[in-house]
């Protein structure tokens, strides 16, 4: 039988074989918004059977998921969802070499030597990205939630009728995209993945496919909606409606976000530079994502201070379509989707 803590709370599963008509699904709950994802693995490779995002309804979120469920057979799905902000927690601890077993009960009494938690408050997990490895010291990579996050969302998903295979944290789903569908293209690769939230973005820089640096940077939508209410006059519906589109208005919603602007750039580039010193090792690869990604005058403001080049992340490109979805219209979403789809990933893995 399954610890409490492996139940509530897993970052990486092993080759688990999904029943034979079974597919996946991915349910990214943010703050306004709720997105799904369902794939099905194919001997070709993965295949999109549906996506959906609904705005989230805040007075009573489980309405909005009992709605983008309707249609589903619960009893042939995996769910894995994910957290994100305040209360969550990774870290990369170098340790005496172990097995992953005598690690994770090393950890259950030592965790809060590595987080700002108390021990009886968090659930945690462990993962060993170097198991090959013939040093005396590993790499691990550690995770933490609190409790009441994950208790309230996984109560969240049992209303909804929902068995929850997966909690895991936002920028292990996205590294997960990375380490699925792409791999480690070569040893000496360094990839960064930053995530621009509503109310938190994130940075993971990942080194031959594995996460190795983690970090939130509490920057957000809501941020650049209040920055763009107060220095146009207008009212918060109507300034949210503005960052969301490109409007004949880009150019005054960039210049009231810009002070906003380098501020994220700032903490991006200390994250680099942080990297860049611990581990001698530069970024070449930067992949944009998350649901601001896609505000007028971000990726080209970002680009510029940073003097790196940025790629708007598509990783839907590389699945296959089945029924009336269309590739283009998945592209334009892409950035919104890509949680739900790292998280997707985990069930038909």
């Amino acid at each position: 039988m399954k610890t409490l803590l492996e139940r509530y709370f897993s970052f990486v599963r092993g080759f688990i074989p999904a029943p034979p008509d079974s597919s996946s699904i991915g349910l990214d709950i943010t703050p306004t918004e709720c997105k799904l994802v369902e794939i099905k693995r194919r001997e070709t490779g993965y295949e999109l059977r549906r996506v959906a995002i609904e705005r989230l309804n805040q007075q009573n979120p489980l309405e909005t998921i009992k709605g983008m469920l309707a249609d589903t057979d619960l009893t042939h799905v995996n769910f894995q969802t994910a957290l994100q902000g305040k209360g969550t927690l990774i870290r990369y601890i170098e340790m005496p070499r172990m097995t992953v077993d005598e690690l994770r009960n090393s950890f259950a009494l030592e965790a809060d030597k590595y987080f700002p938690f108390a021990q009886g408050q968090i659930y945690t997990d462990c993962f060993i990205l170097d198991p090959q490895g013939k040093t005396k010291q590993m790499d691990v990579m550690a995770a933490a939630s609190t409790k009441d996050l994950v208790d309230e969302r996984l109560k969240l998903l049992n209303s909804a009728g929902v068995a929850t295979d997966l909690v895991c944290i936002n920028s292990v789903a996205l590294a997960n995209i990375v380490r699925v569908l792409e791999g480690a293209k070569n040893e000496e690769a360094v990839c960064a993945i930053v995530e621009i939230g509503e109310t938190v973005s994130s940075i993971t820089i990942l080194v031959n496919g594995l996460p190795r640096f983690s970090r939130d940077i509490f920057i957000g939508g809501r941020d650049f909606t209040k920055r763009i209410s107060n220095a146009m006059g207008i009212e918060a519906p109507e300034a949210e409606a503005l960052r969301r589109s490109d409007s004949a208005k880009a150019k005054e919603v960039t210049a009231a976000c810009e002070s906003i602007f380098q501020n994220l750039t700032q903490e991006l580039r200390l994250s680099f530079d942080y990297f860049s010193t611990e581990k001698n090792k530069e970024v070449h690869r930067v992949l944009l994502t998350g649901d601001q990604a896609m505000m007028p005058g971000i990726k080209e403001s970002l680009e510029e201070n940073l003097e790196i080049k940025m790629e708007m992340w598509n990783p839907f490109e590389k699945l296959g379509v089945s029924g009336d979805i269309k590739k283009e219209d998945i592209a334009k979403q892409a950035h919104t989707l890509s949680v739900a789809l790292g998280l997707a990933l985990y069930g038909n893995d």
